[in-house]
């Protein structure tokens, strides 16, 4: 009862994978009754998960929400929303001109660099307009083309055994490790060769103007920059298999052969020597 309001972000932007509903359903519980606000912080959420963000997935109604990005389409801004009782001491309650409304609650002080701004009024109105015109099924083919962007990438991180992962939820999505891996960057730095910029360490979005042939570039991109760092031995792998395919440990070249590497640090199969026990012989795959 001592608490004015409870601020949480309901799924966070470095962390996807964590979606505490009932967690949070519990708060809304305790501070209904304590008489505490309840703020959800939609700016991630907001029109990009749904139309009526977390609180609409969820079930659960907030008494103020904070929402952003997606509302300004790019511009930037910042938009509070809530209950009557909370709302009014912003603007004073309902009132119009040209009667003899006014506001009779009293008007709180706020301002911005960008509060009524002209131009992000009218991309917020544009935004709002086309999401409302489009429906859920706007998010919902989000997610959609969100979840085969991580599927196909996780793919690969699985198949060499990789400790990253990407998490998600709606369209967002962000490369995650589950153990510290020495020259990790150097992944977004191969990406960032191949065309495609991910900023380390943030979360990505994916976006209507995402093509299907978009999302299958990024994933073959994904694979060739992770095949290129286990070739020069950046990254670990625990398979045996390097990025032409032509070697791998279930179907050896001839019985009894080894997968190891040559003196370059390559992929190569190799033979016990008859001649000199405990040494081994490299096949010439060509020749085989």
């Amino acid at each position: 009862h001592e608490l004015a309001a409870v601020l949480v972000e309901p799924v966070q932007s470095r962390r996807p994978e964590f979606v505490p509903i009932e967690f949070l359903k519990e708060v809304r519980k305790i501070t209904e009754a304590s008489g505490t606000a309840l703020i959800f912080d939609e700016v991630i959420t907001g029109f990009r998960m749904h139309p009526g963000g977390a609180q609409a997935l969820f079930g659960i109604k907030a008494d103020l929400g904070s929402y952003g990005k997606v509302v300004g389409a790019g511009i930037p801004i910042g938009v509070i929303a809530g209950k009557k009782e909370f709302m009014d001491a912003l603007d004073g309650g309902f009132w119009q001109y040209g009667d003899d409304s006014y506001p009779e609650i009293g008007v709180t002080y706020f301002a911005g660099t960008f509060v009524r701004h002209p131009l992000a009024l009218a991309a917020a109105k544009a935004s709002l307009s086309y999401m409302k015109s489009k429906g859920v099924a706007l998010q919902n083919q989000l997610g959609s083309k969100t979840d085969v962007l991580a599927k196909g990438i996780n793919a690969s991180f699985e198949k060499y055994g990789l400790p990253i992962y990407v998490a998600h939820y709606g369209s967002l999505w962000k490369v995650k490790y589950k153990e510290e891996i020495p020259y990790g960057e150097l992944l977004f730095s191969l990406l960032r060769f191949e065309g495609i910029h991910i900023w380390d360490g943030f979360p990505c979005f994916v976006t209507e103007a995402h093509t299907d042939e978009e999302i299958q570039t990024i994933i073959r991109m994904f694979e060739k920059s992770i095949q290129t760092l286990i070739k020069n031995d950046f990254y670990p792998t625990t398979v045996t298999e390097n990025i032409n395919n032509n070697y791998n440990a279930m179907n050896p070249p001839v019985p009894g052969a080894k997968l190891g590497r040559d003196k370059n640090g390559d992929p190569a199969w190799f033979i016990s020597d008859p001649n000199q026990p405990g040494k081994f012989l490299q096949l010439n795959i060509t020749q085989i």
